[in-house]
C-alpha cells in the first residue's frame, strides 16, 4: 500500500469474551472449511495474548462497499447482523473498545507464541518474530484485493511500536504440494492451486510449508 492511498479495509480487534463474537468466529471458521473447532481454544489464546485475532472490517475507500457487504451477507446471511467492538484487551494489554458496529468480512491472526511449535523461526517475540495464522477473506470477496489489503495493514500493525517486528512468518501452501480432497473442496478448487497462498494471499491457509513475510 502507497503512503498516500487509504487503505480498504481495518482490522479490529476479536473478544474472545463476547458470545456473538465468538459465535461469529465459529461461523466463518464454518465458511473456512476448517479449524471450526480451534475457536474454544483461541479464546483462551487471545486472553492470555498468545493470539491477537483481529476481524476484516471494510472501510470507506471500496466505492462499492455495500456492493461487497451485500454479496457477502447473501452468501452467508447468518451473518447480517452486525457485532460492536466491545475487546477489552488486546495481546495482553488493556484496550479502549470503540463500540463501533461492522460487519466482519474475514478475520486474521498476529502470533506471539504458538501451541504446536516452538521453533524460533517462527515466532520469536524477543528478535522481533511474529507468526501470522487463521487468515480468512469471505470467499464472495476474494480475487478483489481484499487478502493483500489485509495483509498489508497487519503489516503495517506489526512493524509500528509497540511490537516492532522485524520478521513476520506465514503458514503458505506449496506449489508443488497435494493436498487432501477435503481441504481442496474447501478452497473451491477441482485440484492443488499451482500459486502459493503468500502470493495470491486469499482465503485459508493450509500449512505445508512455513516462508518469511518480511
Amino acid at each position: 500500500m502507497s503512503p498516500t492511498s487509504k487503505p480498504l479495509v481495518t482490522l479490529i480487534p476479536w473478544d474472545p469474551e463476547s458470545p456473538e463474537h465468538r459465535e461469529r468466529m465459529y461461523q466463518q471458521r464454518v465458511a473456512c472449511g476448517w479449524n471450526q473447532e480451534a475457536v474454544g481454544g483461541w479464546t483462551e489464546a487471545q486472553l492470555k495474548g498468545k493470539m491477537a485475532l483481529h476481524w476484516v472490517t471494510l472501510t470507506d475507500a471500496n466505492e462499492d462497499k455495500e456492493a461487497k457487504l451485500a454479496a457477502h451477507t447473501s452468501k452467508y446471511p447468518a451473518e447480517l447482523v452486525p457485532i460492536t467492538d466491545t475487546a477489552l484487551q488486546l495481546q495482553g494489554k488493556p484496550r479502549t473498545p470503540t463500540h463501533v458496529s461492522f460487519i466482519p468480512v474475514g478475520h486474521i491472526s498476529l502470533d506471539s507464541e504458538l501451541e504446536y511449535s516452538t521453533d524460533p523461526r517462527l515466532v520469536d517475540v524477543s528478535n522481533g518474530v511474529y507468526h501470522i495464522s487463521s487468515f480468512y477473506v469471505s470467499r464472495a470477496l476474494q480475487s478483489g484485493g481484499l487478502g493483500r489489503a489485509t495483509m498489508d495493514c497487519l503489516e503495517d500493525m506489526a512493524t509500528a511500536e509497540p511490537l516492532c517486528a522485524k520478521v513476520l512468518t506465514l503458514r503458505t501452501m506449496a506449489k508443488a504440494s497435494s493436498l487432501d480432497e477435503n481441504r481442496l473442496k474447501a478452497l473451491g478448487k477441482p485440484s492443488a492451486p499451482k500459486e502459493r497462498l503468500a502470493d495470491i494471499v486469499q482465503g485459508c491457509e493450509p500449512g505445508l510449508v512455513y516462508e518469511a513475510r518480511l
